[in-house]
């Protein structure tokens, strides 16, 4: 095995926070641009259940009209993609190894997932990182 199991676990874990607190973050720095709105529209975005998918196009739409966006269309492409991460490892990852019955192909498919798994946690910490930066320059900026 690549990782122990234990390991396996606890980035999962990892990787489900990075998710929750980049969405948590995208609302604030959207919320960050309705100035003497926000919290109207945090109500709406409550009321409403807004996903991620629909405030980064939110932050998206504003953001691209500004002289200097603060996120690139890399970005944008990477915090469209956390959606689809998330179900995965909310609900898909441990699926793909699980109910193999021979050890050949369990151990095959688990360190695929592994790797995945890796590869993708280190991706959005790096993006929680700098998204994080961005909420707190956009909110102590008000």
């Amino acid at each position: 095995m690549k990782i122990p199991m234990e390991t396996f676990s606890s980035y999962v874990g990892e990787t489900l926070m990075y998710c929750q607190c980049i969405e948590h973050d995208i609302k604030e720095i959207f919320l960050s641009f309705c100035k003497g709105q926000e919290e109207e529209f945090r109500k709406r975005i409550e009321e409403e259940k807004w996903t991620l998918g629909m405030t980064v196009t939110a932050l998206k739409e504003i953001d691209h009209q500004s002289s200097k966006p603060l996120f690139q269309e890399v970005d944008y492409s990477i915090l469209f993609s956390i959606v689809r991460l998330r179900n995965y490892y909310a609900h898909q990852v441990y699926l793909t190894f699980c109910y193999e019955d021979e050890e050949d192909r369990f151990e095959e498919a688990y360190n695929k997932a592994a790797d995945r798994l890796i590869s993708e946690r280190k991706l959005l910490a790096s993006l929680y990182g700098r998204v994080e930066d961005v909420r707190i320059f956009r909110t102590r900026a008000q």
